[in-house]
């Protein structure tokens, strides 16, 4: 049995199965596209349908774009708490272990936790993924700083987020290098700040690290893009219900 992750997103529901080993790999991963109309309700929705069959897994993991607490979640303009109160009695009642966990921290879990790269484990490692904003994930030694964010960081006045998601690329029509200079005065900001060993880009532009990497210099932190690039979230919603299952003998 495996395991099962689910990466809710602004405007899209990434899911999988993942099964976990000395190789980490998806299995049927897909997208939804819930209707922004009545957000709250299109996204019960797609979760309920997406657990319907949950005692098929080992357990199931599903990262949000909020702030995870142990007793809930924070609502934003989606009600998430609500959404995950219902997924929550759901997956009780099937007796399904379930958890939940930041997005990006989820995104995170997954790089840091690929077995294949275990040097992400020792000293500070930082993972932004650069989307609509942008999440951090912070981890030392291994161990999860849970809901940092990164993205509210000031940078010419405004939220880093603001100012350098690969969202704003699109919306300004940045060329790739007006873009990465934003971004390098971000990371540049993050180095001063918490002097990181390596710092990992993610999210959808990551695929694109190389047309943009000659642009961007680090002073000591070792700078790479995401491994599991767009697939992240959904291998490290289910590496967290291993992780929290004490099922994690593949680290």
């Amino acid at each position: 049995m495996n395991y099962f992750g689910i990466d809710i997103g602004c405007s899209s529901i990434k899911f999988g199965e993942v099964k976990l080993g000395a190789k980490v790999e998806t299995i049927g991963f897909d997208m939804m596209l819930p209707s922004q109309a009545s957000k709250t309700e299109k996204y019960t929705e797609a979760l309920m349908y997406l657990v319907q069959s949950a005692e098929k897994y080992k357990g199931v993991g599903v990262g949000f774009p909020s702030v995870v607490w142990q007793d809930g979640i924070m609502d934003l303009e989606i009600q998430f708490n609500q959404i995950w109160q219902k997924v929550d009695q759901f997956l009780q009642n099937k007796n399904v272990p379930h958890f939940a966990i930041n997005d990006a921290d989820s995104a995170g879990f997954a790089e840091l936790y690929n077995p294949a790269a275990p040097e992400l484990r020792k000293g500070v490692t930082i993972v932004l993924t650069l989307g609509s904003g942008i999440g951090s994930g912070i981890f030392v030694d291994g161990k999860l700083l849970p809901n940092s964010e990164l993205g509210m960081i000031q940078v010419k006045g405004m939220m880093a987020e603001q100012y350098a998601a690969a969202s704003v690329k699109h919306r300004e029509n940045l060329s790739m290098q007006e873009w990465a200079s934003r971004l390098q005065e971000v990371i540049t900001q993050i180095e001063i700040i918490l002097s990181p060993d390596h710092i990992l880009l993610g999210g959808g532009i990551s695929a694109d690290f190389e047309m943009y990497r000659s642009f961007l210099q680090t002073k000591r932190a070792v700078l790479a893009p995401a491994f599991y690039r767009n697939q992240a979230g959904v291998i490290g919603a289910a590496m967290y219900a291993a992780y929290c299952s004490k099922d994690y003998n593949f680290i």
